[in-house]
Order: C-alpha cells, then sequence, then structure tokens
C-alpha cells in the first residue's frame, strides 16, 4: 500500500510540474504574439520571406510597362538638370571656382529632391495609385537631408568594402531602404537608417543579391549609349519598392501580433 501512495504522489507530482511549465509556456506564447519553439520553450523568431527577385520582376514589369512616359520624364527632367549645369558652368567661367561649387552643390540637391518624388511615386504606384509628374516634386524639401543620407550611406559601404568587403556588403544591405523609408514620411535621417535596419532583419543575404543583381543591370543599360537606364533605373526602382513594401507590410503585421497577444492574455 505504501508503495501503491509513493507512485500515486510521485505520478501526482509529476503531472502538477507538467502542468505548471505548460502554463508558463503558454504564457510566452500569447505574450510573444508569435510561434513556440518546441524546443526551448522560447517564442520562436518571426520568419519573414521577402519575395524573389523574379517576383519583383513579373510586378515591376506591367507597371514599368503602362506608366512608361511618366517614368521617362522624371529620368529627362534630371537630364535637363544636367544639362542647365554645365550650359552655366560654362557661360560662368569667368567667376571661378566659387559658382562651379555652388552650382554642383545646387544640382546634387535639386537631384536629390527628384529622387525621393521619384521613390513616392514608386511607392503610390506600388499601393494602386495614380502619381502624375507634379508629384516628382512634392518631396524637393527633402533635397539637402536625401544627399546628406545618399553620401553617408557611400561613405559606409566604401569604408567598409576597403576594410574586409563584408563590412560594406553588410552595410550596403542593411541600409539599402532607407531612401523609401525617407519618402514615405520620415524627415529624419537617423530615423530612416534605423528603419532601414530593422526592416532589413533576417533579409540581409536576400537584399545583397537583389543589389547586386540592380546594379549589373543598370551597368548594362548605361552601356548602351545611356539610353538603356530608361528601362533599366525605373525596372529596379519598382522592383526594390516591391521588395520594401513586402517587408514593411510584414514588419507592422508583426508589430500588431503582440498587443493582441497580451490583450487577450490579459483578459483572462
Amino acid at each position: 500500500m505504501c508503495r501503491q501512495a509513493s507512485i500515486a504522489s510521485t505520478q501526482m507530482l509529476l503531472i502538477g510540474v507538467t502542468v505548471f511549465y505548460t502554463q508558463i509556456a503558454i504564457k510566452k506564447f500569447v505574450l510573444s504574439g508569435g510561434s513556440v519553439d518546441s524546443q526551448n520553450w522560447r517564442p520562436a523568431k518571426v520568419k519573414r520571406n521577402p519575395i524573389s527577385i523574379r517576383q519583383a520582376f513579373n510586378f515591376a514589369w506591367p507597371i514599368f510597362k503602362q506608366r512608361f512616359g511618366l517614368f521617362t520624364a522624371v529620368l529627362l527632367t534630371i537630364f535637363s538638370a544636367w544639362v542647365t549645369l554645365e550650359i552655366v558652368v560654362i557661360a560662368g567661367q569667368r567667376f571661378g571656382i566659387l559658382l562651379w561649387a555652388v552650382m554642383h552643390l545646387a544640382f546634387l540637391i535639386f537631384v536629390a529632391g527628384i529622387e525621393a518624388g521619384f521613390l513616392h511615386i514608386c511607392l503610390v504606384l506600388c499601393d494602386g495609385g495614380e502619381p502624375t509628374f507634379a508629384d516628382t516634386f512634392t518631396r524637393l524639401p527633402l533635397g539637402p537631408k536625401f544627399l546628406a543620407g545618399q553620401i553617408l550611406y557611400l561613405l559606409m559601404v566604401v569604408i567598409g568594402l576597403l576594410l574586409l568587403v563584408v563590412p560594406g556588403a553588410y552595410l550596403s544591405a542593411r541600409y539599402a531602404l532607407f531612401g523609401f523609408c525617407m519618402a514615405e514620411g520620415e524627415t529624419n535621417l537617423m530615423r530612416s537608417f534605423q528603419q532601414s535596419a530593422i526592416l532589413s532583419t533576417g533579409t540581409k543575404t536576400y537584399l545583397l543579391w537583389i543589389i547586386a543583381a540592380l546594379l549589373v543591370l543598370n551597368a548594362l543599360g548605361a552601356s548602351l549609349l545611356g539610353i538603356g537606364v530608361f528601362i533599366t533605373v525605373p525596372l529596379s526602382a519598382m522592383m526594390m519598392t516591391a521588395v520594401y513594401r513586402q517587408l514593411n507590410t510584414c514588419l507592422q503585421a508583426d508589430s500588431i501580433t503582440v498587443p493582441l497577444g497580451r490583450a487577450r492574455f490579459s483578459d483572462r
């Protein structure tokens, strides 16, 4: 009898311990709003699977064909600004280096603002909107900050590549989406870099591959007397827009899941 009672008490103890740790695991699961790793009972990381390069191309190509005129107008605006710069610099040679520096700085700021507007147009098209050529100039006030971000990004990547190559590749993928963050309304330069770092979490290898592929594509476009960039640049921008929008949507979904999980737990 004593032995049976001992066995029964041991079984009850094991059941109690099992129930206790099961409750802890359930609480962790609900609080995390995510899945649970069966090996260590910790919330598993949410896996974000970015769209493939082919999917991004299949998404971008129809939009590019439909709005080819708009894309061409934006690129011709940049080309016209460059022509104007050259005319002014040549005509004002007698004013020396000061005019040259001022005009080139003004040109770079203007083009940076146009680029931000171009990305804004791509985001609107990605969301099913109907942007116009006037939207190209809606981000002109961001020109100085956008230019500063481009210079900072370029410096980080170049210095990283000169050091050990790998840091440059890592930084290029980590902060590749800062421009989209700014074009979508983030006016703080540092926060746009932080948002890009968050969006690239777990996808840096993929982003590095697509950046490399698009660089090769644009190099081929530039090699065709420069005319090919009227195809490759808009197409590349729309492909990166599709990647950005997908990652951003997944991030927003993840951020909503956690509060919902906590709410359900607190109600109980």
